[in-house]
């Protein structure tokens, strides 16, 4: 297809997105949530999911009255200056290309039943599309992102039973909805593509919120079960694989300070990862992880930081270990009503040793990232976005004896890219 066809179907498709979001309610999926989401800053309400909104009273049919039906869809245009070296594993897996490209979307159409205000089922299918990204090579064209059940015990505890949205930080229950996002994708150090982290887990979580009354009320979540987990195949990704990891456990806690929109989160999870290419068999890792999340009048001030311990014994380097650290800042600041501009600095360094390695410590990816946002509407969202990467990567290595056992010895180099996105989003 050529650059000029590909330019006509983006251009046909955001006037399509336009029409189609000044015809829908505004704002189901943003204005349907109220002072509730300002206050979580969760797409998933603690007791629901997409929609904060309860059935409609009156005259009405039964459909009007118990189900629900949301969308979101995301759509934009993204291009790579790239280092030297070319394109790095996760440049592959985000489909930056020098080129650009015009397939970068993400969407979802979410089925919400409310049988009475105990019971709810939800059902979303979703699509996303990365340029050349090798994970369209493992997903279908429309996945079943989320199945689950639900049911409220009382107005401060519920339990999911399905395929749920895993609590995992500020943003991974909402992850690919932009109308919500400052940025194209949230924090891809934090939150990734897959690698070390899922968004959905196969299982249950309980959910509540203990000490209403008081002006430091806690959020939890408790989550068991299993899901795929997707790994990049070598450092240039030219293929990316799922490995299963079962018995995941976990807990998410959010600790609401008497400050208006100022909270505390704090989480962790292990799991048993089987068919991984860290590992020769079935072992434990483990992610532990913190959060400030600041929403305020003008301002919006959010933090992240996450380790990640796995082991990466394998035919290369025995019984190592490989340590992941990765942390963000996002500052965001309202112009006006419609228009905000966003900073966001992420780090990732990688620590990595074994018998037959020499300790190594490197910079995986920084990112350096600036947003110019404007709402149309609440859901009519345009970002455009500039990031700039620095990275190390392996230039050379060679062999030494220490204490008698041959070791591998690496040399790095400093390397920078950048890449740009064009986005448009609307939520119905």
């Amino acid at each position: 297809m050529t650059r000029f066809h590909e330019t006509r179907i983006f251009a046909a498709a955001v006037a399509t997105l336009l029409v189609a979001a000044s015809w829908a309610a505004p704002g189901a999926l943003a204005e349907d949530s109220g002072s509730e989401f300002n206050l979580t800053n969760s797409l998933t309400n603690r007791y629901g999911s997409l929609s904060l909104g309860q059935a409609n009273s009156g005259d009405s049919s039964y459909w009007e009255d118990h189900f629900r039906l949301y969308g979101y869809l995301t759509t934009a245009y993204a291009e790579l200056d790239p280092a030297p070296i070319g394109r790095t594993g996760d440049q592959r897996v985000l489909g930056l290309e020098e080129d650009g490209s015009w397939e970068y979307r993400n969407a979802a159409l979410q089925l919400r039943y409310d049988v009475n205000p105990k019971n709810t089922f939800i059902v979303q299918l979703s699509h996303r599309d990365y340029g050349d990204s090798p994970i369209g090579d493992i997903e279908d064209e429309v996945e079943l992102d989320w199945l689950f059940y639900e049911y409220r015990f009382n107005d401060s505890y519920s339990l999911k039973l399905g395929r749920v949205p895993v609590p995992v930080g500020i943003f991974n229950e909402y992850r690919d909805v932009g109308t919500l996002l400052p940025f194209f994708r949230p924090s891809f150090n934090f939150y990734r593509e897959g690698s070390f982290v899922s968004e959905t887990v196969d299982g249950a979580i309980f959910v509540g919120r203990v000490f209403q009354d008081s002006n430091w009320s806690l959020d939890f979540d408790i989550f068991y079960g299993e899901f795929d987990l997707v790994e990049q195949a070598g450092l240039t990704a030219d293929n990316v694989f799922e490995a299963e990891a079962t018995d995941d456990i976990g807990f998410q806690l959010w600790l609401n300070s008497p400050v208006d929109g100022l909270r505390f989160g704090f989480g962790g999870q292990r799991y048993d990862v089987e068919g991984s290419g860290f590992h020769t068999a079935k072992d434990e890792w483990e992610t532990w992880y913190a959060s400030v999340d600041g929403v305020f009048d003008r301002w919006t001030a959010r933090a992240e930081y996450k380790y990640l311990s796995l082991p990466s014994d394998n035919t290369v380097i025995v019984g190592g270990e490989l340590e992941l650290f990765t942390w963000y800042f996002q500052l965001g600041f309202n112009i006006t009503d419609a228009l905000s501009i966003w900073v966001q600095p992420e780090f990732a360094d990688v620590e990595q040793d074994g018998i037959n390695l020499r300790r190594i410590d490197f910079v995986q990816r920084d990112d350096l990232g600036f947003s110019l946002v404007y709402a149309i509407r609440p859901n009519i969202v345009l970002k455009a976005e500039y990031h700039e990467e620095t990275f190390e990567s392996i230039v050379g290595f060679g062999v030494e004896i220490e204490n008698g056992i041959p070791t591998l010895v690496f040399s790095f180099d400093e390397f920078e890219s950048e890449y740009i996105i064009g986005s448009v989003s609307l939520s119905f």
